[in-house]
């Protein structure tokens, strides 16, 4: 009995581990293709199945030529500057203005907080396709359409954030705002001095997701930005993804662009993957 019992834990273990390894591969191995294939002549890509940038002689060749052509056709240089901009800029506002009205939700007292807060989560149930239309109409009539501004203030709220950022300052003890309220404190000052710094992790978190679905955002682009000036990377590389179904041989260019493009990510998600692991579990509080 105390072999079995020794023995459980041990293979368990082994079994977790083949597990977590196969669904790891699953999800790297796409991208070990795309990127072997971005450094392939057009006509190597679907001539060999391999991990290696092989030509079509099948020897080893790196074709940089594709990078050159990528960056050239995406227009790196001021597509990058653009999707920088709306990424901060959309962030900042977007965890200040939610952790306000988290703090609001979960600390203040006012009529139909309620109610109010229960519309708001059920918001969360419309598709955000549906809204796209009616956004649209609303930015031309401000006349911030077809400017960096049109990726900007539709999305300086996200209800999500808000629900989060509510459930984290709901669970702070409220002794510690208690005494701060007793020296006279008001709630500002409670809120950026005390509140706001014991949410730190949640803040992180949601300032990288954020800051990476305004970095992905290309369907609201795709209909609100006429000026080449003013595309954004996940815009400019779905142009070139469009012209790359069409024309063979911009198949490794189109390859080429989608690994720059999501170099960034990358390097955010492997930079910041502690404070991300860490905070998947904050919002889950129960009342």
């Amino acid at each position: 009995m105390n072999r079995k019992r020794h023995g459980r834990p041990k293979w368990n273990r082994i079994v977790s581990y083949t597990v977590l390894s196969l669904l790891a591969v699953t999800f790297v191995f796409p991208y070990l293709w795309l990127f072997s294939s971005s450094f392939r002549e057009p006509g190597a890509i679907y001539s060999s199945f391999s991990l290696l940038p092989l030509n079509s002689s099948g020897e080893l060749e790196l074709v940089w030529e594709n990078y050159k052509n990528a960056i050239a056709y995406l227009d790196l240089k001021n597509v990058f500057f653009n999707t920088l901009i709306v990424c901060v800029v959309n962030t900042v506002i977007n965890l200040f203005l939610n952790a306000l009205a988290g703090y609001a939700f979960a600390r203040l007292q006012f009529k139909g907080k309620k109610v109010i807060f229960a519309v708001i989560c059920l918001s969360i149930m419309i598709p955000g396709t549906v809204m796209t239309i009616p956004n649209l109409l609303i930015c031309r009539f401000l006349k911030i359409d077809d400017s960096l501004g049109v990726l900007i203030w539709p999305f300086i709220m996200s209800v999500y954030n808000v629900f989060l950022m509510r459930q984290q300052f709901y669970s702070l003890p409220k002794e510690v705002e208690e005494a701060a309220i007793v020296d006279g404190a008001g709630p500002f000052r409670i809120f950026f001095q005390i509140s706001l710094p014991l949410v730190t992790p949640m803040l992180v978190v949601l300032g990288i997701t954020t800051f990476m679905w305004n970095y992905n955002n290309f369907m609201w682009s795709l209909v609100s930005i006429q000026s080449s000036e003013y595309f954004t990377l996940a815009r400019s590389l779905g142009d070139l993804v469009s012209a790359g179904t069409g024309e063979a041989s911009l198949y490794p260019v189109m390859l080429a662009g989608s690994v720059i493009v999501s170099l960034p990510l990358i390097l955010v998600f492997f930079l910041a993957q502690k404070y991300i692991l860490g905070g998947l579990t904050e919002g889950g509080v129960k009342e």
